[in-house]
């Protein structure tokens, strides 16, 4: 009777493992050299290229560009063109752009500058980079200015913010503004705030300055110490001490508190001595006609008066708030186009819409007119664009369009919010625009 044989599985387990691990090995091996292959191709493609030159870069460069070696000597050097890397940003050949940049200036910046790509996916953003290029601050070589800046920093701002400059002469100026330090409250490219300030109104003030508020010789920073600083205080300067302002209601600038509110204790909530609206009116008397007090901006609201004003101090003479802050909240639809019309026209003249100043056009609830604007459709364009409204297109009750006989008015042909060509077009003007109702 024959005995069964039995083999054992082991010799034959380590037999496959030790073919696997020979051919990792040599997978392994194939890729190192074809990564020195690749390596050894391109630095003698490299060596090549720079053999082939009468010099080498950017020696070569400087035979004709002597201007830019000159530069080198300044007290800040990009970077790229203190390594000699000239084919880093410009083809040396031939190309589309002006200084044969290899891409537009702001692209071309961006490859390295990943930070400052991040930041402008920002809420706000710095309308200067919006409407140009970097090398409208930065030099692209080298400059005598930290940053690479054209100027110093302080005089910089002032090229586009020389408004600003008229509250340099009020009484009360804050330091960081006075000394030009803009950048010690503003970021000068993008932010999640804002007027581009670094942080909340409320975080970045207490940085400097501890809540000190008192009211009839009260502390009230128990009611105070969580609100917007900037609802009281201006960032820049003013006519009052504590910067209060710029512009204020009389009462509070010259701190007669007890006008409106009952007498103030400490630890005790602060209270007015008349609630909701009637307070503003019992100095405020509107005439029927210049406030619907129907209106639903106002109906619903505990006080419809500081929905859109504030009751102490303001940046605007009108003492209005910032609108982003209530606009948006229920016109969110309006607010979402505007930023798609921003992202294809890329550049919108228009200093309100582009700025969301909403009420330098809408004044609710005191306006009759459609969309409450200030005046009639023609003549609330016709305020700022005098020019354009002496050569306009006819417009008019006497003028219909063809398509829904309403008259035709400049929101005929143009759209604050929704406009998809230049001019804040509806069309473009080149023909699409007119044949929408001259089809003949």
């Amino acid at each position: 009777m024959s005995k069964k044989i039995t083999r054992s599985k082991e010799p034959l387990a380590k037999s496959t493992e030790q073919k696997a691990k020979s051919i990792k090995l040599c997978v392994l091996f194939s890729g190192l050299c074809a990564l020195c292959f690749v390596f050894i191709f391109a630095w003698s493609g490299f060596s090549y290229a720079q053999d082939g030159l009468k010099e080498k870069i950017p020696d070569l460069c400087y035979r004709c560009h002597k201007g830019l070696k000159e530069s080198m000597s300044k007290p800040h050097v990009h970077f790229p063109f203190g390594q000699g890397r000239c084919t880093s940003c410009h083809s040396p050949h031939a190309g589309d752009l002006k200084g044969l940049t290899k891409e537009n200036i702001n692209d071309l910046c961006m490859l390295c500058h990943e930070g400052i790509r991040q930041e402008l996916k920002r809420d706000f953003v710095h309308q200067a980079i919006k409407k140009g290029v970097c090398t409208d601050c930065h030099y692209a070589h080298s400059g005598d200015h930290e940053k690479l800046l054209v100027q110093a920093r302080k005089d910089l701002c002032w090229t586009c913010h020389s408004s600003l400059k008229e509250q340099l002469n009020r009484s009360f100026v804050h330091i960081p503004f006075k000394d030009g330090e803009c950048s010690s409250c503003h970021n000068s490219h993008a932010s999640t705030n804002e007027n581009l300030i670094l942080a909340s109104p409320n975080t970045l003030c207490k940085k400097c300055h501890s809540p000190r508020c008192k009211a009839q010789g009260v502390s009230i920073v128990f009611a105070t110490e969580k609100l917007d600083c900037t609802s009281c205080h201006g960032g820049h300067a003013s006519a009052a001490d504590g910067l209060l302002g710029p512009y204020g209601h009389s009462d509070f600038l010259e701190k007669r508190c007890g006008e409106c509110h009952n007498p103030f204790s400490p630890g005790l909530k602060v209270t007015t001595k008349i609630s909701g609206r009637e307070l503003c009116m019992s100095c405020h008397k509107m005439e029927p006609a210049k406030l619907k007090v129907d209106d639903v901006h106002i109906r619903d609201s505990g006080n419809g008066c500081a929905m859109c004003h504030s009751f102490h101090a303001s940046k605007r003479k009108s003492l209005t708030v910032r609108e982003t802050q209530i606009c948006f909240t229920c016109h969110e639809s309006t607010g979402k186009r505007t930023v798609f019309m921003e992202k294809a026209l890329k550049s919108i003249r228009c200093v309100p819409v582009r700025e969301r100043r909403c009420f330098e056009c809408h004044i609710p609830p005191h306006s009759l007119q459609q969309y409450y604007f200030r005046d009639d459709e023609i003549l609330a364009c016709a305020r700022c664009h005098k020019a354009q409204h002496e050569i306009a297109h006819p417009l008019g009750p006497d003028v219909k369009d063809p398509r829904n006989g309403q008259p035709i008015t400049c929101k005929t042909c143009h759209s604050m919010h929704s406009a998809k060509a230049e001019f804040m077009l509806q069309f473009d003007r080149k023909r699409q625009l007119c044949i929408q109702c001259h089809k003949k």
